[in-house]
């Protein structure tokens, strides 16, 4: 292999594997969100049983991806990556066979246990078999497929279940997810180039407190603002569908379809946007059009101002979320690229629980229009965040790599 840092083509062939091997991944993940609820209510579980089993995929992907890059020092990576990958395909075939809520339980430990691990290598190899130089640009065609995994996995999932039963979802599912399994173990383990070992400023120093051993405190600002971005799109997960149904707005569908087409094309120019002048512009533009977005949803009465408000939120989203993981990757030395991912991921997955939770209550003690109104907050702080801290970041990182 040449030297990925600055001698490899955007669209090697081990970038390929990997960016559709991420897409299956999410687009099964995709499949069981919005039917695994209504299998466990048909064996027998109640509300807040289905919440506690959704939850915990959370829980226990958030667990594992602490422990990852302390993993990938014991057992080979890509090996690792094959393992959480293969962990997520056995989950999806267990499902098949659980007959109880306790059961469910147990296997949704399990699918989060895979996901955290493959969630986390995918992002780190990606980065790996990226030019350096266009390493914005990359990450954001690598999100492409979560984005068309969001599109589609709901979908089929869906029509899969009402056609065909919980058995086809399963099913159908898992066969997808073992032959991830296979072109993913296709993938070449990335080699390292001597100057990419090194941090981009200095020497590599010591990580030798039990912090630094889970959390990689170099991308704290970065973990911060997902989160922010987390909390914002826990609420529009959780609520939409009930806000539309207390507005009386029909086709709340064409919300998630619309948002995920804009998170989708503006991946295309956001990336390059980022590796030419850094993340500020991109941080900008996503408070400013998921504020706008998240103001025209509080707002919206017609399917037409919910479109609107969707398109603008999902390019909003769609733009931040690979640049935020692509300055991740350019301020931490290889070695610590897992750790960044981890840290990064379960910030964003923290934000969704704490959002969901937060506006819920806001909620529950005023209006839906007027908790989306409140969760413009957020975009605000996530602004003022860059605008105090991360300039002087920018300031001390070069957002090009050593080798460019």
């Amino acid at each position: 292999m040449n030297d990925i840092a600055t001698g490899q083509s955007l669209w090697n062939k081990d970038f390929i594997i990997l960016a559709v091997s991420n897409l299956l991944m999410f687009m099964v993940f995709d499949m069981l969100m919005p039917t695994l609820p209504v299998f466990i209510a048909k064996n027998g579980g109640t509300s807040s049983q289905v919440g506690l089993i959704m939850g915990a995929f959370t829980f226990s992907a958030i667990f594992i991806r602490v422990l990852t890059g302390n993993l990938g020092n014991a057992i080979n990576k890509k090996t690792l990556l094959v393992l959480g990958v293969a962990g997520c395909m056995l989950a999806t075939a267990c499902y098949y066979w659980s007959t109880s809520s306790l059961s469910t339980f147990a296997i949704r430990l399990l699918h989060g246990l895979g996901f955290g691990v493959a969630t986390t290598l995918y992002a780190t190899f990606a980065a790996a078999f990226i030019p350096a130089n266009r390493r914005g640009e990359g990450l954001g065609y690598f999100g492409v497929g979560e984005t068309i995994g969001i599109s589609i996995g709901p979908f089929l999932g869906i029509w899969l279940m009402d056609q065909h039963g919980f058995d086809s979802v399963f099913g159908v599912g898992t066969l997808i997810l073992l032959f991830t399994v296979f072109i993913t173990w296709a993938v070449d383990s990335p080699l390292v180039t001597e100057d990419e070992i090194k941090p981009l400023q200095g020497e590599i120093q010591e990580k030798n407190s039990l912090i630094d051993i889970f959390i990689e405190k170099s991308v704290l600002l970065q973990s911060i603002l997902a989160l922010l971005l987390g909390m914002s799109f826990g609420g529009v997960l959780s609520f939409v569908v009930l806000f539309a149904q207390e507005a009386a707005i029909p086709n709340i569908a064409y919300f998630f379809f619309v948002s995920a087409v804009a998170g989708l094309l503006v991946r295309f120019v956001a990336g390059k946007i980022f590796d030419h002048k850094g993340p500020g512009i991109i941080i900008g533009a996503s408070a400013i059009l998921c504020s706008t977005g998240t103001f025209l949803l509080a707002t919206a009465s017609t399917t037409t101002s919910l479109i609107i408000a969707a398109a603008l939120y999902g390019t909003g989203m769609g733009a931040a979320f690979p640049a935020l993981q692509a300055w991740c990757i350019n301020v931490v030395p290889v070695n610590r690229r897992e750790h960044a991912m981890g840290t990064f991921f379960n910030s964003f997955d923290l934000g969704i629980g704490l959002g969901a939770i937060l506006l819920g209550a806001i909620a529950a003690m005023t209006s839906y229009s007027i908790m989306y109104i409140s969760s413009i907050l957020f975009f605000i702080i996530y602004w003022f965040l860059y605008q105090i801290f991360g300039r002087r970041q920018n300031s001390n990182y070069s957002i090009k790599s050593p080798n460019s």
